[in-house]
């Protein structure tokens, strides 16, 4: 090596060996104030308090960065800044809910990984409401409890850089023994570097990166060729993420929601009409919870907001193909579908009909020969909206309890036989319906 150029050789050095350092993995734990589970306004001040508390205290750990709401919006809005955290980085989120019930204060803690949404732990604490500051204790306990596994283990390496010494130059091989140990070393080199060559072209190390092809122009100028493609045209990268957006899709437009269909109960009151009996109808509606798990564990968004129940999550266009017909399909809506509620008898005649739709259309409707009501206590939790660059999917994580009745006479009750719940695309409302009225 030139004795010239050694200088600049251990600069180089020392700046690899800095970086190196500095991508030590970190812990990140979002700490946001407690939710008031029954709103008690006496309690509030505990909400920020405990938040604060555990921000005091967990300040001090290695290894460990603190993070608040605003961060964690950010990183729920651009998931790719995770990918600019340093290598085995973890990112935790703590919600806290607590209540009260006379002098005891129950604080439920839940730790969720940011990376996959998955729950890593689930914690409770039980203190007196008048010594606050040993629940604190030991809400500060369970946290650390719970982030020690995921900080970053110390290691114990040598001394980087040896103690300072007068630089002496280095003597130039002379004998045969130096020059042949030289030359034996590059021969090693180039045997390792012919190797890996040889591994790249029968695929055991996978595919090297090429890098862009450089033109040059001008002496002091460096041109990089694009070969550009139609905005739309499908790239062959995203076939397996479209393939899994489709399926993920295809759940959430034929069959989104779970449902509880209770047993219809009875009201029969003489002295109003005995003739007549009040028949109720109680319906629960909610989302697929492996829906949702799936969509976020299975597939690359690029966006994630939450905002109480409603979950926002966006797929664009460098991950995924958006067929036409997907884009159509969206667009006109065919993905719309409400409840139709049906009573039978035992033939499988239909007696009564209960439509829960928003469509005003439908309420000018009557028959005469069955029950027809339309009524509007569902509304859907999922809305999809495409734009020229991302699909935007809406999900509200919520229950629906509806509560359905009508009126009928007691010969007729007694010929119900079953009652069916079906979702109906809303195009298809008018043949499923009108063959009945």
């Amino acid at each position: 090596m030139n004795l010239a150029k050694r200088p600049l050789y251990n600069l180089c050095m020392m700046v690899i060996s800095v970086n190196f350092l500095a991508a030590a993995p970190k812990l990140y734990l979002y700490l946001l104030p407690f939710d008031n589970i029954n709103n008690e306004q006496a309690i509030s001040w505990l909400g920020g308090g405990f938040a604060d508390m555990l921000t005091k205290e967990m300040t001090t750990i290695e290894g460990l960065f603190l993070r608040n709401q605003d961060d964690l919006e950010n990183i729920m809005n651009n998931r790719a800044l995770l990918l600019k955290q340093p290598r085995d980085s973890r990112n935790i989120l703590a919600l806290g809910k607590y209540s009260r019930k006379m002098d005891q204060i129950a604080v439920d803690m839940q730790f969720i990984d940011i990376a996959n949404w998955e729950e890593l732990d689930r914690r409770q604490v039980i203190g007196s409401y008048n010594n606050i500051p040993q629940l604190n204790n030991e809400l500060a306990e369970v946290v650390k409890t719970v982030c020690t596994p995921y900080l970053p283990q110390k290691k114990t390496t040598k001394k980087i850089y040896p103690d300072f010494t007068t630089p002496q130059a280095t003597a130039i091989p002379k004998t045969f023994g130096d020059r042949g140990a030289v030359i034996t070393s590059s021969i090693d080199d180039a045997l390792i570097e012919l190797e890996r060559s040889m591994d790249f072209v029968i695929g055991a190390r996978g595919k090297p990166k090429e890098a862009p092809a450089k033109v040059p122009v001008a002496e002091d100028e460096w041109v990089v060729d694009i070969n550009n493609r139609p905005f739309n045209e499908p790239t062959p990268e995203n076939v397996n993420n479209t393939a899994l957006l489709e399926q993920v899709l295809a759940n959430l437009m034929d069959k989104p929601y779970d449902v509880f269909l209770y047993k219809p109960t009875y009201v029969y009151d003489e002295d109003v009409d005995d003739k007549m009996i009040t028949v109720n109808m109680r319906v629960d509606y909610g989302i697929k919870g492996d829906i949702i798990n799936d969509m976020l564990t299975s597939l690359p968004y690029t966006g994630l907001k939450q905002d109480g129940s409603l979950m926002i999550v966006h797929f664009d266009r460098e991950n995924f193909n958006f067929s036409p017909e997907l884009t159509k399909n969206i667009s006109l809506g065919n993905y719309r579908a409400v409840p139709v509620i049906r009573f039978l008898d035992k033939d499988g005649i239909v007696m009564a009909i209960i439509l829960d739709t928003p469509e005003s259309r439908w309420y000018n409707v009557s028959s005469n020969k069955i029950y027809f009501i339309p009524l509007h206590q569902f509304s859907p939790l999922v809305d999809f909206t495409m734009g020229g660059w991302s699909l935007q999917v809406a999900l509200e994580d919520v229950e629906i309890k509806a509560h359905y009745s009508l009126q009928m006479s007691i010969k007729e009750v007694d010929r119900i036989s079953r009652v069916s719940l079906k979702f109906v695309p809303e195009a298809e409302l008018g043949a499923i319906i009108f063959p009945h009225l």
